[in-house]
């Protein structure tokens, strides 16, 4: 499997290239920003785009989608709920695959917006958008977060395989990626709290 975590733009996102390296099938991973090195990185490998996917439908994760589709014919996949623009919508637990070498599972993480989700590639690398961060969180306070709804998809990232190793959407932590295990035991925003007390939590300023 290829996976690369590509630095890009002005609001130190990561946009992610994911494919098999004998069918050269590929997906990008919220393609918002440089849009021509991406391209550039999917030519060098030989890649074929198949699937560009979005994490959430915030402007700083899909403003690149329509430019890439139209160098590459890719379709734009996000979860179903989301009313951008796309060509194909998933569903909780729905899998795609990369020449049967790569499956890409969605988990619908809603609460830093309504249609967030969580990408599990090939059950060792979890791609977390905006709704976990290194040491962090998404934030709530936007139109359609709800704290309330990013409770509930903790309780789904906690029970995931601790060995998956945490890709998020921005570069805010002290590092670039860790373990699930890891961000469990030192995240703060992961901490044990009642649904009462996490809502609490995120409003505090």
């Amino acid at each position: 499997m290829f996976f690369e975590q590509v630095p890009v733009g002005p609001y130190r996102n990561f946009s992610y290239i994911i494919a098999g390296e004998n069918s050269k099938e590929a997906a990008v991973v919220d393609p918002a920003w440089e849009v021509d090195t991406l391209k550039g990185r999917l030519n060098s490998n030989r890649f074929k785009l198949l699937y560009i996917i979005n994490t959430h439908a915030h402007l700083d994760h899909i403003q690149g989608n329509q430019q890439l589709a139209s160098m590459t014919g890719a379709k734009v996949v996000m979860h179903e709920s989301s009313l951008a623009k796309k060509d194909l919508g998933v569903r909780d637990e729905q899998v795609l695959s990369l020449g049967g070498e790569v499956n890409l599972r969605f988990i619908h993480t809603p609460g830093h917006s309504p249609e967030s989700m969580c990408i599990i590639v090939n059950d060792s690398a979890l791609v977390t958008g905006d709704t976990l961060f290194i040491g962090e969180c998404g934030r709530v306070d936007l139109p359609g977060g709800d704290a309330s709804a990013l409770f509930d998809s903790f309780q789904k990232i906690r029970a995931l395989d601790r060995r998956l190793i945490v890709y998020p959407g921005h570069d805010y932590g002290s590092k670039k990626s860790s373990t699930l295990g890891e961000e469990l035991s030192s995240n703060y925003t992961l901490a044990p709290r009642s649904r009462e007390e996490f809502i609490k939590f995120m409003q505090e300023p």
